[in-house]
């Protein structure tokens, strides 16, 4: 199941919240995943070791048992696209504007 921050998911013992923080673990010894990597989202069929917190809880991946609502927030990637920009109208005027003052 893929996890996001924002979703609301429901743990084994029945405890529900929202996801505020999801830790990979990079050593063995942190099983939790607290010194590890912290995702946006992550895909439990991975069976990495580490942990969720969730409202007042947290529990490790395995433990939990579904995801109650998915966050629908959808991040604005756009700008990292290869399309070309075009310059807004305000934009060219203030550059011109700049220019001007500098004597170009």
């Amino acid at each position: 199941m893929i996890i996001k921050l924002g979703d609301t998911v429901k743990d084994e013992k029945g405890r529900e919240g929202e996801i505020t923080n999801i830790g990979i673990a990079t050593d063995k010894n942190d099983i939790a995943g607290e010194l590890g990597v912290n995702a946006k989202e992550y895909d439990t069929e991975l069976n990495y070791t580490g942990a969720i917190t969730f409202g007042s809880n947290w529990c490790y991946f395995s433990q939990i048992a579904e995801v109650v609502k998915k966050n629908e927030y959808v991040e604005d990637n756009s700008w990292m696209t290869d399309e070309v920009n075009i310059p807004h109208e305000v934009d060219v005027q203030l550059e011109l504007d700049s220019d001007l003052q500098r004597g170009k």
